[in-house]
Order: structure tokens, then sequence, then C-alpha cells
């Protein structure tokens, strides 16, 4: 008679198989997985004035390119067609060389307005560096 108890064998796991698997899953899931690129947006809050400042000497005054609220673009005074912007400011540059502009837009003018404005100055030679950019607040009414 055995009086010893027998020793019960442990169960073997492969482990090294295990890994394997691991592994193999782990390719998976990065070769599948698409990784979404966040778009953001975001809302920009422009500087405003409510000091409208000291008119500047007559000899530096600008001529005024303005954007109305109505999406009509202004020239000196003048309305032109956003499509013969450049030819307008060509002849107002040819008429007097020494010309410095001023935009003046709408705090609701569209982009799209604003880029062909930029693209009608530089047509016409004019650094859009150079033109300084007011933006007008809507009127508290």
């Amino acid at each position: 008679m055995n009086l010893r108890p027998r020793k019960r064998s442990s169960p073997i796991i492969p482990i090294v198989a295990l890994v394997d698997i691991l592994v193999i899953v782990l390719l998976f899931i990065v070769a599948t997985t698409t990784f979404k690129q966040s778009n953001t947006q975001m809302e920009i809050t422009l500087p405003q004035s409510d000091s409208l400042g000291t008119p500047a000497p007559e000899q530096d005054r600008r001529k005024t390119l303005a954007i109305t609220k109505d999406k009509r673009v202004v020239l000196d005074g003048s309305e032109v067609d956003p499509e013969n912007l450049a030819l307008a400011l060509q002849e107002m540059k040819l008429t007097n060389p020494s010309a410095r502009l001023e935009l003046q837009a709408d705090q609701d003018t569209p982009l799209g307005l604003l880029v062909k404005v930029w693209d009608a100055l530089k047509a016409a030679g004019f650094p859009v560096k150079e033109v300084p950019a007011r933006i007008q607040r809507a009127s508290a009414s």
C-alpha cells in the first residue's frame, strides 16, 4: 500500500504560444484601426476699439476701399464691381502713384469677398500687408 500522496501534475500552459497569438491580435488591431483626424474650428473674437482716435494728417490720409454690410465694394466713394476692382485699382494707381489704401469691412463680410478684394489688390500692385484693415462693428440698434 502506498501511503504517500500522489503529486498532481500541474497543468502546463504554453506561454510562448499565447504570446505569439497576442502579437498577431495586436498587429491585426493596429493594421485595421483608422485614426480619426480632428478637425477643429476656432471661434476668433477680433479686438475692437471704442475710441475713434485722432484724424491722420492730410498728407498721410489714405483712400478708402470699403466693403459695405450689403456686400458692395466702394473705392474712394464710388461703387465698383468686385470683378472689375483690379482694373479700378490699377487706374487709380496710374493717376496717383503715391496713393495709399485703407480697407474697411463690415464685421459680417464673407471671407470669400475679402479674398477677392485681396486678390484684386495684389493684381493692381498694392501689397496686402501695406493696406491696413478696419473691421466695423455692427451697430447696437
